[in-house]
Protein backbone atom coordinates (compact mmCIF):
# COMPACT_ATOMS: atom_id res chain seq x y z
CA UNK A 1 0.00 0.00 0.00
CA UNK A 2 1.04 3.35 -0.79
CA UNK A 3 2.03 5.91 2.26
CA UNK A 4 0.11 8.83 1.70
CA UNK A 5 3.30 11.03 2.03
CA UNK A 6 2.00 14.33 2.31
CA UNK A 7 2.70 16.38 6.11
CA UNK A 8 0.74 18.91 4.44
CA UNK A 9 3.01 21.85 5.98
CA UNK A 10 0.77 23.72 8.46
CA UNK A 11 -1.91 22.99 6.29
CA UNK A 12 -3.28 19.98 8.16
CA UNK A 13 -7.14 19.46 7.65
CA UNK A 14 -9.32 16.39 9.47
CA UNK A 15 -10.89 14.06 7.77
CA UNK A 16 -14.34 14.42 7.28
CA UNK A 17 -16.64 12.10 7.14
CA UNK A 18 -17.60 8.66 5.29
CA UNK A 19 -16.95 8.12 1.58
CA UNK A 20 -19.39 9.25 -0.76
CA UNK A 21 -21.37 6.60 -2.53
CA UNK A 22 -20.97 5.94 -6.32
CA UNK A 23 -22.35 8.28 -8.81
CA UNK A 24 -24.57 11.28 -9.61
CA UNK A 25 -26.10 12.97 -7.09
CA UNK A 26 -27.96 16.84 -6.54
CA UNK A 27 -25.69 19.58 -5.08
CA UNK A 28 -26.12 20.63 -1.56
CA UNK A 29 -25.26 23.93 -0.02
CA UNK A 30 -22.07 25.93 -0.87
CA UNK A 31 -18.66 24.33 0.95
CA UNK A 32 -18.19 25.04 4.65
CA UNK A 33 -14.51 25.17 4.39
CA UNK A 34 -12.20 27.92 2.90
CA UNK A 35 -9.34 29.24 0.82
CA UNK A 36 -6.12 31.00 2.27
CA UNK A 37 -5.49 34.05 0.53
CA UNK A 38 -2.17 33.87 -1.61
CA UNK A 39 0.90 31.82 0.19
CA UNK A 40 3.23 34.45 -1.87
CA UNK A 41 4.55 33.58 -5.44
CA UNK A 42 6.74 30.57 -6.05
CA UNK A 43 9.91 32.83 -6.53
CA UNK A 44 10.94 32.05 -10.25
CA UNK A 45 8.23 29.71 -11.19
CA UNK A 46 7.35 31.46 -14.50
CA UNK A 47 4.82 29.64 -17.10
CA UNK A 48 1.80 29.92 -19.77
CA UNK A 49 0.19 26.73 -18.80
CA UNK A 50 -0.77 24.70 -16.15
CA UNK A 51 1.40 24.24 -12.62
CA UNK A 52 2.90 20.96 -11.51
CA UNK A 53 2.87 20.00 -7.70
CA UNK A 54 3.32 17.54 -5.21
CA UNK A 55 4.09 16.03 -1.90
CA UNK A 56 7.68 15.13 -1.75
CA UNK A 57 9.52 14.04 1.27
CA UNK A 58 13.20 14.11 1.48
CA UNK A 59 14.98 11.21 3.90
CA UNK A 60 16.91 12.02 7.15
CA UNK A 61 16.11 15.53 7.86
CA UNK A 62 14.84 16.81 4.95
CA UNK A 63 10.92 15.79 5.74
CA UNK A 64 8.08 16.28 3.83
CA UNK A 65 6.95 19.52 1.74
CA UNK A 66 5.93 20.49 -1.83
CA UNK A 67 7.28 19.92 -5.39
CA UNK A 68 5.86 22.15 -8.02
CA UNK A 69 7.04 22.18 -11.66
CA UNK A 70 6.46 24.21 -14.46
CA UNK A 71 6.89 24.28 -18.36
CA UNK A 72 9.14 26.92 -19.46
CA UNK A 73 7.15 29.94 -21.13
CA UNK A 74 7.41 28.78 -24.53
CA UNK A 75 5.63 26.93 -27.48
CA UNK A 76 8.21 23.98 -26.22
CA UNK A 77 9.48 24.60 -23.26
CA UNK A 78 11.80 22.69 -21.09
CA UNK A 79 10.70 21.18 -17.33
CA UNK A 80 11.92 23.15 -13.98
CA UNK A 81 11.14 22.66 -10.63
CA UNK A 82 11.56 23.62 -7.00
CA UNK A 83 10.70 22.84 -4.15
CA UNK A 84 10.34 23.37 0.08
CA UNK A 85 10.14 21.53 3.59
CA UNK A 86 11.17 22.02 6.68
CA UNK A 87 14.20 20.43 7.17
CA UNK A 88 16.20 21.91 4.01
CA UNK A 89 17.47 25.40 3.37
CA UNK A 90 16.04 26.56 6.53
CA UNK A 91 12.52 25.70 5.06
CA UNK A 92 12.93 28.16 1.75
CA UNK A 93 12.49 27.59 -1.51
CA UNK A 94 15.28 25.43 -3.42
CA UNK A 95 17.04 26.73 -6.58
CA UNK A 96 15.53 26.46 -9.95
CA UNK A 97 16.40 22.79 -11.34
CA UNK A 98 16.10 21.36 -14.75
CA UNK A 99 14.46 18.31 -15.53
CA UNK A 100 17.48 16.43 -17.03
CA UNK A 101 17.56 14.82 -20.61
CA UNK A 102 17.21 16.56 -24.54
CA UNK A 103 13.42 14.66 -24.55
CA UNK A 104 12.19 16.58 -21.27
CA UNK A 105 10.71 19.51 -23.96
CA UNK A 106 6.77 19.41 -23.98
CA UNK A 107 4.38 21.51 -24.97
CA UNK A 108 1.82 21.00 -22.59
CA UNK A 109 1.80 20.73 -19.12
CA UNK A 110 4.14 18.16 -16.87
CA UNK A 111 3.31 15.96 -14.15
CA UNK A 112 4.66 15.44 -10.80
CA UNK A 113 3.35 12.87 -8.33
CA UNK A 114 5.36 11.48 -4.94
CA UNK A 115 5.17 7.66 -3.62
CA UNK A 116 7.77 5.14 -2.37
CA UNK A 117 9.41 2.86 -4.91
CA UNK A 118 10.32 -0.71 -4.76
CA UNK A 119 13.46 -0.09 -2.72
CA UNK A 120 11.86 1.55 -0.28
CA UNK A 121 12.78 5.01 -1.28
CA UNK A 122 10.99 7.97 -1.43
CA UNK A 123 10.24 9.39 -5.12
CA UNK A 124 8.98 11.19 -7.48
CA UNK A 125 7.09 10.09 -10.64
CA UNK A 126 7.45 13.04 -13.22
CA UNK A 127 6.14 12.32 -16.60
CA UNK A 128 5.14 14.55 -20.14
CA UNK A 129 3.77 14.82 -23.39
CA UNK A 130 6.80 15.10 -26.09
CA UNK A 131 6.25 18.18 -27.74
CA UNK A 132 7.78 16.39 -30.98
CA UNK A 133 6.32 13.13 -30.85
CA UNK A 134 2.83 13.34 -28.76
CA UNK A 135 4.08 10.57 -27.21
CA UNK A 136 3.95 10.05 -23.09
CA UNK A 137 7.67 10.31 -21.53
CA UNK A 138 8.70 10.05 -17.73
CA UNK A 139 11.42 10.50 -15.15
CA UNK A 140 11.92 8.83 -12.15
CA UNK A 141 13.74 10.71 -9.38
CA UNK A 142 14.78 9.15 -5.60
CA UNK A 143 15.50 12.15 -3.28
CA UNK A 144 18.45 12.32 -0.88
CA UNK A 145 19.08 13.19 2.43
CA UNK A 146 21.31 16.43 0.67
CA UNK A 147 17.97 17.73 -1.30
CA UNK A 148 19.16 16.74 -3.90
CA UNK A 149 16.75 14.19 -6.69
CA UNK A 150 18.62 11.54 -9.08
CA UNK A 151 16.39 11.12 -12.10
CA UNK A 152 16.52 8.14 -14.36
CA UNK A 153 16.95 8.48 -17.98
CA UNK A 154 13.85 9.99 -20.21
CA UNK A 155 11.73 6.24 -20.96
CA UNK A 156 8.32 6.91 -23.27
CA UNK A 157 5.73 4.19 -22.60
CA UNK A 158 6.24 1.50 -24.13
CA UNK A 159 5.11 0.27 -27.75
CA UNK A 160 2.36 -2.41 -25.90
CA UNK A 161 0.61 0.85 -24.43
CA UNK A 162 -1.43 1.64 -27.50
CA UNK A 163 -2.81 4.99 -28.36
CA UNK A 164 -0.48 7.07 -26.51
CA UNK A 165 -0.54 9.78 -29.01
CA UNK A 166 -1.95 12.85 -27.50
CA UNK A 167 -1.30 16.71 -27.64
CA UNK A 168 -2.40 17.49 -23.90
CA UNK A 169 -0.84 16.83 -20.55
CA UNK A 170 -1.12 12.82 -18.99
CA UNK A 171 -3.13 12.54 -15.39
CA UNK A 172 -1.64 10.31 -12.83
CA UNK A 173 -2.58 8.92 -9.81
CA UNK A 174 -0.92 6.51 -7.64
CA UNK A 175 -3.32 4.36 -6.14
CA UNK A 176 -3.64 3.86 -2.26
CA UNK A 177 -4.58 0.57 -1.85
CA UNK A 178 -3.05 -1.61 -4.58
CA UNK A 179 0.38 -0.92 -5.18
CA UNK A 180 -0.28 0.79 -8.38
CA UNK A 181 -0.21 4.26 -10.52
CA UNK A 182 -2.91 5.27 -13.06
CA UNK A 183 -2.15 7.13 -15.69
CA UNK A 184 -4.60 8.50 -18.01
CA UNK A 185 -4.50 11.02 -21.27
CA UNK A 186 -6.55 12.42 -23.82
CA UNK A 187 -5.93 9.72 -26.57
CA UNK A 188 -7.22 9.31 -30.54
CA UNK A 189 -10.63 10.27 -31.57
CA UNK A 190 -11.02 12.21 -27.87
CA UNK A 191 -11.21 8.51 -25.67
CA UNK A 192 -10.67 9.00 -22.54
CA UNK A 193 -7.61 6.55 -22.42
CA UNK A 194 -5.61 5.20 -19.22
CA UNK A 195 -2.88 2.87 -18.17
CA UNK A 196 -2.14 0.90 -15.03
CA UNK A 197 1.46 0.59 -13.93
CA UNK A 198 2.99 -1.22 -11.73
CA UNK A 199 6.74 -0.13 -10.39
CA UNK A 200 9.24 -2.36 -10.83
CA UNK A 201 12.82 -1.52 -10.03
CA UNK A 202 13.37 2.50 -10.70
CA UNK A 203 10.57 1.85 -13.38
CA UNK A 204 7.14 0.20 -13.89
CA UNK A 205 5.80 -2.41 -16.33
CA UNK A 206 2.47 -1.46 -18.09
CA UNK A 207 -0.68 -2.59 -19.23
CA UNK A 208 -2.18 -1.75 -22.63
CA UNK A 209 -3.96 1.28 -22.59
CA UNK A 210 -7.90 1.10 -22.48
CA UNK A 211 -10.76 3.70 -22.83
CA UNK A 212 -13.30 4.44 -19.61
CA UNK A 213 -16.15 3.73 -20.57
CA UNK A 214 -19.59 4.64 -21.36
CA UNK A 215 -22.46 6.48 -24.05
CA UNK A 216 -20.41 8.80 -26.34
CA UNK A 217 -23.27 11.62 -25.39
CA UNK A 218 -22.16 14.60 -28.03
CA UNK A 219 -21.88 14.54 -31.84
CA UNK A 220 -19.07 13.35 -33.21
CA UNK A 221 -18.36 10.96 -30.67
CA UNK A 222 -18.14 7.46 -31.24
CA UNK A 223 -18.15 4.60 -29.10
CA UNK A 224 -16.97 6.28 -25.56
CA UNK A 225 -16.95 9.35 -23.62
CA UNK A 226 -15.04 11.81 -25.34
CA UNK A 227 -13.14 14.61 -23.85
CA UNK A 228 -11.47 18.24 -24.90
CA UNK A 229 -8.64 18.30 -22.52
CA UNK A 230 -6.33 16.79 -19.60
CA UNK A 231 -9.02 14.27 -17.83
CA UNK A 232 -7.81 14.42 -13.78
CA UNK A 233 -7.63 11.57 -11.17
CA UNK A 234 -8.93 11.80 -7.51
CA UNK A 235 -8.96 8.87 -5.35
CA UNK A 236 -10.99 8.43 -1.74
CA UNK A 237 -10.69 5.99 1.06
CA UNK A 238 -13.77 3.07 0.87
CA UNK A 239 -11.84 1.31 4.20
CA UNK A 240 -8.66 0.30 5.26
CA UNK A 241 -7.74 -1.36 2.37
CA UNK A 242 -10.07 -0.36 0.06
CA UNK A 243 -10.79 3.19 -2.25
CA UNK A 244 -12.26 4.64 -5.14
CA UNK A 245 -10.33 5.80 -8.48
CA UNK A 246 -12.61 8.84 -9.86
CA UNK A 247 -11.88 10.08 -13.51
CA UNK A 248 -13.16 13.19 -13.88
CA UNK A 249 -13.10 15.23 -17.81
CA UNK A 250 -14.10 17.83 -19.38
CA UNK A 251 -17.20 16.49 -22.12
CA UNK A 252 -16.13 17.30 -25.59
CA UNK A 253 -18.23 20.22 -27.22
CA UNK A 254 -19.59 21.28 -24.08
CA UNK A 255 -18.48 22.81 -20.78
CA UNK A 256 -19.78 20.47 -18.51
CA UNK A 257 -18.15 17.95 -16.01
CA UNK A 258 -18.56 14.56 -15.92
CA UNK A 259 -16.56 11.67 -14.05
CA UNK A 260 -17.06 8.00 -13.35
CA UNK A 261 -15.13 5.55 -10.85
CA UNK A 262 -14.02 2.26 -10.34
CA UNK A 263 -12.58 0.19 -7.60
CA UNK A 264 -9.13 0.16 -6.27
CA UNK A 265 -8.47 -3.58 -5.78
CA UNK A 266 -5.89 -5.98 -7.26
CA UNK A 267 -8.65 -8.15 -9.38
CA UNK A 268 -10.10 -4.78 -10.60
CA UNK A 269 -7.09 -2.80 -11.79
CA UNK A 270 -6.46 -5.72 -13.94
CA UNK A 271 -9.33 -5.08 -15.97
CA UNK A 272 -11.03 -2.36 -14.46
CA UNK A 273 -15.44 -2.05 -14.04
CA UNK A 274 -16.39 1.26 -14.50
CA UNK A 275 -19.84 2.89 -13.22
CA UNK A 276 -21.81 4.94 -15.59
CA UNK A 277 -20.51 8.29 -16.44
CA UNK A 278 -22.16 11.02 -13.98
CA UNK A 279 -22.69 14.63 -14.23
CA UNK A 280 -21.26 17.10 -11.52
CA UNK A 281 -24.23 19.46 -11.05
CA UNK A 282 -23.74 23.27 -11.47
CA UNK A 283 -19.78 22.14 -12.59
CA UNK A 284 -18.93 24.00 -16.08
CA UNK A 285 -15.66 24.73 -17.54
CA UNK A 286 -13.93 24.46 -21.05
CA UNK A 287 -10.22 23.63 -19.59
CA UNK A 288 -9.30 20.11 -18.09
CA UNK A 289 -10.50 20.09 -13.97
CA UNK A 290 -8.37 18.84 -10.79
CA UNK A 291 -9.48 16.85 -8.01
CA UNK A 292 -7.80 15.55 -5.23
CA UNK A 293 -8.92 13.96 -1.84
CA UNK A 294 -8.44 16.99 0.44
CA UNK A 295 -7.35 14.69 3.34
CA UNK A 296 -4.07 13.43 4.52
CA UNK A 297 -6.54 10.51 5.84
CA UNK A 298 -8.48 10.00 2.16
CA UNK A 299 -11.35 9.91 3.70
CA UNK A 300 -12.15 12.97 1.75
CA UNK A 301 -14.33 15.31 1.17
CA UNK A 302 -12.93 14.84 -2.31
CA UNK A 303 -11.90 18.59 -4.22
CA UNK A 304 -13.10 19.30 -7.39
CA UNK A 305 -11.41 22.81 -8.59
CA UNK A 306 -12.00 24.14 -12.39
CA UNK A 307 -11.58 27.75 -14.33
CA UNK A 308 -14.84 29.22 -15.52
CA UNK A 309 -15.85 29.65 -18.79
CA UNK A 310 -14.55 32.77 -20.70
CA UNK A 311 -13.80 34.04 -17.39
CA UNK A 312 -10.57 33.82 -15.63
CA UNK A 313 -12.27 32.76 -12.25
CA UNK A 314 -12.11 29.48 -10.75
CA UNK A 315 -14.35 27.57 -8.72
CA UNK A 316 -14.58 25.01 -6.50
CA UNK A 317 -16.97 21.80 -5.22
CA UNK A 318 -16.60 19.19 -2.73
CA UNK A 319 -18.14 15.54 -2.89
CA UNK A 320 -18.88 13.80 0.48
CA UNK A 321 -21.52 11.49 1.74
CA UNK A 322 -22.64 11.23 -1.64
CA UNK A 323 -23.53 14.74 -2.28
CA UNK A 324 -22.32 17.60 -4.31
CA UNK A 325 -21.69 20.65 -3.14
CA UNK A 326 -22.91 24.07 -5.31
CA UNK A 327 -19.98 25.25 -6.95
CA UNK A 328 -18.42 28.58 -5.58
CA UNK A 329 -15.95 31.04 -6.68
CA UNK A 330 -12.14 30.75 -4.78
CA UNK A 331 -11.97 34.40 -4.02
CA UNK A 332 -8.40 36.23 -5.46
CA UNK A 333 -7.92 33.45 -7.65
CA UNK A 334 -7.46 33.93 -11.51
CA UNK A 335 -6.25 32.06 -13.89
CA UNK A 336 -6.45 31.50 -18.05
CA UNK A 337 -5.54 27.86 -17.75
CA UNK A 338 -6.13 24.62 -15.81
CA UNK A 339 -5.57 24.46 -12.14
CA UNK A 340 -3.69 21.77 -9.95
CA UNK A 341 -4.25 20.13 -7.36
CA UNK A 342 -2.49 18.17 -4.60
CA UNK A 343 -4.22 17.42 -1.85
CA UNK A 344 -5.84 20.82 -0.06
CA UNK A 345 -3.36 23.10 -2.02
CA UNK A 346 -4.45 24.62 -5.37
CA UNK A 347 -1.43 25.85 -7.68
CA UNK A 348 -2.50 28.16 -10.13
CA UNK A 349 -0.83 30.29 -13.17
CA UNK A 350 -2.17 33.80 -12.91
CA UNK A 351 -3.32 35.28 -16.58
CA UNK A 352 -0.86 38.29 -16.15
CA UNK A 353 1.93 39.30 -18.63
CA UNK A 354 4.24 37.65 -15.64
CA UNK A 355 2.70 34.22 -15.70
CA UNK A 356 4.03 33.54 -11.85
CA UNK A 357 2.83 30.10 -10.10
CA UNK A 358 0.44 30.97 -6.64
CA UNK A 359 -0.76 28.54 -4.14
CA UNK A 360 -3.70 28.33 -2.06
CA UNK A 361 -4.69 26.16 0.68
CA UNK A 362 -8.21 24.94 1.48
CA UNK A 363 -8.74 24.39 4.61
Amino acid sequence: MFRRPMARLAFTVAAAGTICALGASAASAVPSASWSGPKGLVPGAITNDTPAISSITFPGTGGTGLIVGWRQRARAGHIFYKYRTAGLNKGRWSKVAELPGDTAITSSAPVFRSYIDPYGQNAILAMWTGHADHHIWYEQGETRADGTISWTRATILPGKVKYTDTINAPAVQFTNAVYRVVVSWRGPANHIRFTVGTPHHRGFTWSDSAVVPGAPVTKGCKGAPCTAATPALAEMQTGSATGTLYFFWRQHSTDKLLYSTTPDTAANLAKPVFTSPAQVPGAASLEGPAAADSTLTGFGPLLLVYKTPRSTLVKFQTLSGGAWTTPAVIKTVWTAVSPALSQNVLATTRPSADGNIVLHIYS
